[in-house]
């Protein structure tokens, strides 16, 4: 059996921005929605045991500011930058009945309304105008469709039902 179907799955939670202040807090870019899964140890790979154990501070506009043990001085914030922070994915609450998490949707096939298969989905991004679906067609190049209702149809566990805009699969 591979080394990966053994290790748990991880899900990025936060990225470390920057540096904050000379006493070594950082700014965090957080992707969850619920905060208080960033106090405590989160893992710095998607595999390995490495840790940083975190302690929020406050939100500012645009990130949140934590304090991570160990650190102490501007410098050795500075060495985190660019740092993605995980979570084992059995840590999260199992969602309710018709919710998911984004991380669920990768490696789901894709399919119109009529059943065709389009392809299946490789990423989940946000660029800062929303969320996307990037879709990998057979035999063809990926191409990003933005998640809504007017694109998705229906999500369930093995398929997600959708439908492509005129012009966007066009070769």
């Amino acid at each position: 059996m591979p080394v990966s179907d053994e290790l748990p799955k991880r899900l990025c939670v936060a990225k470390i921005a920057t540096a904050h202040g000379v006493r070594g807090l950082v700014k965090l870019h957080v992707f969850a929605e619920n905060v208080d899964l960033l106090n405590g140890k989160l893992f710095t790979g998607e595999h390995g045991d490495k840790t940083l154990t975190l302690h929020l501070k406050n939100a500012t506009a645009k990130h949140w500011l934590a304090e991570i043990e160990g650190i102490k001085d501007r410098n050795d914030a500075e060495k985190l930058r660019g740092t993605n922070l995980y979570i084992d994915k059995d840590a999260l609450p199992a969602p309710d009945d018709g919710e998911f998490y984004f991380a669920d949707l990768i490696g789901l096939p894709c399919f119109t309304k009529e059943d065709q298969k389009i392809g299946k989905v490789i990423a989940v991004e946000n660029y800062g105008a929303g969320d996307l679906l990037e879709i990998q067609p057979t035999g063809s190049e990926s191409f990003y469709l933005p998640f809504n209702d007017e694109n998705i149809q229906e999500v369930l566990d093995d398929k997600i039902m959708m439908s492509i805009p005129e012009g966007l699969m066009d070769e």
